[in-house]
């Protein structure tokens, strides 16, 4: 008899330092699938469910969907949404039973208003609906996990990579762990499984998987993975910028025997690296500076950190575009959101336009720019991601605008986008390799972009809800002590001891 898996999920990085929150209509606009539109819609994508769906059917398993619905990364999810959807989720699984077993495609660091663990709750509220049926998630990298999750769900699978690529082939893994579990002579058992959180603070940009510290960690982690009797080991570095309980350092494991001994070697190996995760950045003034020299050899790439779209800053910010202007540069191509100019530009049916653009979100984004010079008008962009970052998934950029101003083409956009891939630029008949600069509103997963023919890469200090320097945010609520927020030998040693003794402070 086939078996039965269900796939859903709810989905969302919550950055709580950035103004605007996220809503039900966010869900929306992004990815909202229920029933068999979620197989037939995310079946052969680079996505989670993707993933799992492929999976179980090379496995001759049948994926039946349940409800998934993903956000980009903004503030603070609004209860009435969440709970919308978790009530949507659990309906729709109830009407699906019996189910044989579930594959769950989580993030990890959402933060709901009201709700303190929300992914812990999704599974947890499943759980009540399914009984005692494996249950597996996929992470993302930068999930921050708290002790409920891996206490309720059977395995964890988290993201190995930054840029994150590798999201199909988590979601395989997970659906491959489920149906293994569903077989003998694991049907009715499960491996045990420890969650180890360190008082350890990293920034996107020290994160990279292909550089130190990551590289080493995660290679660590991939010899854990290999040993006998090992199902999941995950090194997940965690999400800074949520006032949140579950903050922190997460290394996973899923092993028959000696997982916490095996997940506290991990962990030893991270605290001990705690140093290298710095972040070096330059001011916009130096960055432009930097340009000399490299024309004609590929795009300079300025990452514009704090203002980090895929972080959940707004991506509306200016102080790029000022240097730039200010340098007297050109051949630039720069991403705004800016619905209001989009809106202006559309209304109007001038060959050129002048308007003042971006920093519209929050002060201190601004002040806007002036943008003058031809306008190109799109209605609705629709494009299909074709790289490495979710290959396959379907964004929608909502109406566009594009000012040719003497830095160079000034994309105002509808909707936020993230800078995860060159087809949106590509959608507007824009050449992004030849260009003279990009001005990349992220801080890693933009290389899944424009790394490839990149000349150089300038990391940049700009206003933004997702600093590098975390003695610039003001949390008013976190763990503490967090490294490197505080810092004290003592402290430190202890926790190194209590990772090979057993008996953490």
């Amino acid at each position: 008899m086939t078996v039965r898996i269900g796939l859903g999920g709810i989905w969302q990085e919550t950055n709580t330092f950035a103004v605007e929150p996220t809503t039900l209509a966010d869900f929306r606009q992004y990815q909202f699938f229920e029933g068999g539109e979620l197989v037939a819609s995310l079946r052969g994508t680079g996505t989670e469910l993707g993933g799992a769906i492929d999976a179980a059917r090379r496995r001759s398993a049948d994926p039946v969907g349940l409800f998934f619905g993903a956000a980009l990364p903004s503030g603070m999810v609004r209860s009435r949404a969440f709970e919308s959807m978790l009530r949507r989720l659990t309906a729709l699984t109830r009407a699906q039973l019996p189910l044989d077993g579930l594959v769950l495609s989580l993030h990890g660091a959402m933060v709901v208003d009201g709700h303190p663990d929300p992914e812990a709750e999704i599974v947890t509220a499943l759980r009540a609906v399914v009984g005692d049926i494996p249950i597996a998630a996929t992470l993302d990298y930068h999930a921050n996990i708290g002790a409920t999750l891996p206490e309720v769900t059977d395995i964890l699978v988290g993201y190995r990579t930054y840029p994150h690529v590798d999201m199909a082939e988590r979601g395989a893994e997970a659906m491959e762990a489920v149906l293994r579990l569903l077989r003998a002579p694991w049907r009715g058992r499960r491996p045990a499984r420890h969650l180890e959180k360190l008082p350890l603070l990293t920034v996107p940009p020290s994160q990279e998987d292909v550089a130190e510290p990551m590289r080493s960690i995660l290679a660590a982690a991939d010899q854990l993975r290999a040993e006998p009797g090992v199902w999941a080991a995950s090194a997940l570095p965690g999400f800074a910028y949520a006032e949140s309980d579950r903050l922190g350092f997460a290394v996973y494991l899923a092993a028959e025997t000696h997982a916490v001994a095996r997940a506290r070697e991990l962990a030893a190996h991270v605290w001990r690296e705690r140093a290298a995760f710095s972040a070096p950045l330059v001011s916009p003034a130096e960055a432009v500076a930097r340009l000399a020299g490299v024309r004609g050899r590929g795009p300079t790439v300025l990452v514009d950190v704090a203002d980090n779209v895929g972080g959940g800053s707004p991506g509306d910010g200016t102080a790029l575009l000022h240097a730039l202007a200010q340098a007297g540069v050109s051949g630039a191509i720069a991403v705004i959101w800016d619905p209001a100019a989009v809106a202006a530009a559309h209304a109007g049916s001038a060959d050129r336009m002048e308007l003042r653009v971006g920093g519209h979100s929050d002060p201190v984004m601004g002040p806007p720019f002036r943008a003058a010079g031809p306008v190109r008008r799109f209605g609705a962009v629709s494009y299909l991601r074709t790289g490495s970052y979710m290959r396959g998934q379907r964004v929608e950029m909502g109406r566009v605008a594009v000012i040719e101003a003497p830095i160079g083409a000034i994309v105002l956009t509808e909707n936020r986008v993230v800078p995860f891939d060159d087809d949106h630029l590509r959608a507007l008949d824009l050449a992004p390799r030849g260009a003279r600069v990009i001005v990349a509103k992220g801080a890693i997963a933009w290389k899944a972009a424009f790394a490839g023919y990149a000349a150089q890469t300038v990391y940049v200090r700009t206003p933004g809800y997702c600093p590098a320097a975390l003695d610039q945010l003001d949390y008013r609520s976190r763990p503490a002590p967090l490294y490197p927020l505080e810092r004290d030998p003592a402290w430190e040693s202890a926790v190194a001891t209590g990772l090979t003794s057993g008996n953490l402070p």
